[in-house]
């Protein structure tokens, strides 16, 4: 239809901070002097806020930390002609919960990371 998300649903064209800079700059609209909060107060919200994003981005770095530990010692499972392995085959359901582990599948043949049996 050509007719942009935003106007759809509210029926208006979004007005951001890109749109209020150009208004601005040409002279359609005059910011009001008082934007309700002084300069220090503003700074004091921006170190405040800076710092709680500095404590999030810490704990998810720790997170991000511990799973490398916890993967330090996994290794890529390799396989070699005629050893025995199990296999985990799917179901005919939908579900992936469904699949079983069908055992003792004898290795045949080894295609770089293609397992054939």
């Amino acid at each position: 239809m050509g007719v942009p998300p935003f106007l759809l649903v509210y029926g208006r064209l979004p007005h951001g901070p890109l749109a209020i800079l150009k208004d601005t700059m040409t002279g359609k609209t005059e910011l009001p002097l008082n934007l309700g909060k002084s300069v220090s107060e503003y700074l004091e919200d921006l170190r405040n806020n800076l710092e709680m994003a500095q404590q999030y981005a810490t704990t998810h770095a720790e997170k991000a930390q511990q799973k490398i530990r916890y993967n330090l010692r996994a290794r890529e499972k390799s396989f070699e002609v005629g050893q025995k392995v199990l296999i985990l085959m799917p179901d005919f359901t939908s579900s992936r919960l469904f699949s079983r582990w069908i055992g003792s599948g004898i290795i045949k043949d080894k295609n770089s990371s293609i397992l054939i049996w």
